[in-house]
């Protein structure tokens, strides 16, 4: 472990945004994870937050008076990823998910293809149970351990998928706050030829989608609002909106894209500062050179104006905001 004290946090964020944070502990293995709670507990630090790639946070402004651990992953560490004695394949938390697929593939191994191209590591993937294109994480978790920090002696637990409570862009690592993942199982699927090849062209296909469709020329933080997923919620949308009942149904896997709403809205473009809903997908408010915090956010409370205005409920940002 390698402690940073008082470290400007936006350069080691996907969004370049965020104020300086009184320690930032750098932790690359399961052994650097358990010396940075021993840190913690030693300090008696209360604001802990957990972070890999930072590729879909919002640090704010401010100075963060507490630890920020962060985890990654040695890429000369074999024993990072590979596959255990029950054909499952174990992977440290630091590890990218894009290296969990293309490693799964090297075996012949599918299931994890529709995160072509998704950044993140699988600590995160599965602390925010993240998913695209109608796959989530969960549908081929077998298990974890966790570090449990609650109690005044940190201890490691083994849970299984029913036991994380899995939910929409969230688990109970998420909501518990006290909890790491230090190591994930993945139930992966042995493929034939053809079914590698069609593996393969999925993969390929997503990680173009996502340059094609998302504004990777700029600093940005992923997805800020969830999609709508309410049926009450949907019914509402499409009172207002019925041309786009057939894309629920059809193309969104029974969702709203969110995106499509805020285009209709009119705001698309709308900006603060340097901070800009994306000309390219409304989905994105992108850094345009030297956003704030602050923009981004009165950004994000416009738009969930604008929704309770139009549509009677509130938007639920997908975004995790740090403070």
């Amino acid at each position: 472990m390698t402690i940073h004290n008082d470290f400007e946090i936006a350069p080691l964020l996907w969004y370049k945004i965020g104020g300086k944070v009184k320690y930032l502990l750098d932790c690359k293995s399961r052994e650097d994870i358990l010396e940075a709670v021993n840190f913690i507990k030693e300090k008696h630090i209360e604001k802990v937050f957990i972070c890999g790639q930072g590729s879909n946070l919002i640090f704010t402004d401010e100075y963060f008076d507490g630890a920020v651990i962060q985890i990654s992953a040695d890429e000369n560490n074999p024993n990072n990823i590979q596959i255990n004695d029950r054909s499952e394949v174990e992977v440290f938390a630091g590890i990218s998910l894009d290296e969990v697929i293309k490693f799964a593939f090297s075996y012949n191994l599918i299931g994890l293809e529709w995160a072509g191209g998704l950044p993140g590591t699988v600590g995160a993937a599965v602390r925010g149970n993240v998913g695209a294109y109608g796959g989530e994480i969960k549908d081929v978790l077998v298990s974890v351990d966790v570090l449990d920090f609650s109690a005044e002696n940190p201890v490691v637990k083994t849970l299984y998928k029913d036991d994380l409570q899995f939910e929409y862009r969230s688990s109970l690592v998420k909501t518990n706050r006290q909890m790491i993942v230090l190591t994930a199982r993945f139930d992966l699927h042995k493929a034939d030829d053809a079914g590698m090849e069609a593996a393969s062209d999925v993969y390929q296909k997503r990680i173009q989608q996502r340059k094609d469709n998302h504004p990777l020329e700029y600093p940005n933080c992923g997805s800020v609002f969830k999609n709508i997923r309410e049926k009450e919620k949907i019914e509402k949308v499409i009172s207002i909106f019925p041309d786009l009942s057939e894309n629920v149904e059809r193309k969104w896997y029974g969702k709203v894209a969110v995106a499509s709403l805020i285009e209709k809205l009119g705001l698309k473009g709308f900006r603060i500062g340097d901070a800009q809903i994306s000309e390219k997908h409304a989905l994105f408010i992108v850094n345009l050179g030297h956003a704030k915090a602050k923009d981004v956010l009165q950004i994000i409370e416009t738009v969930q104006q604008k929704f309770q205005e139009k549509f009677g409920f509130k938007l639920e940002v997908e975004v995790e905001i740090v403070k």
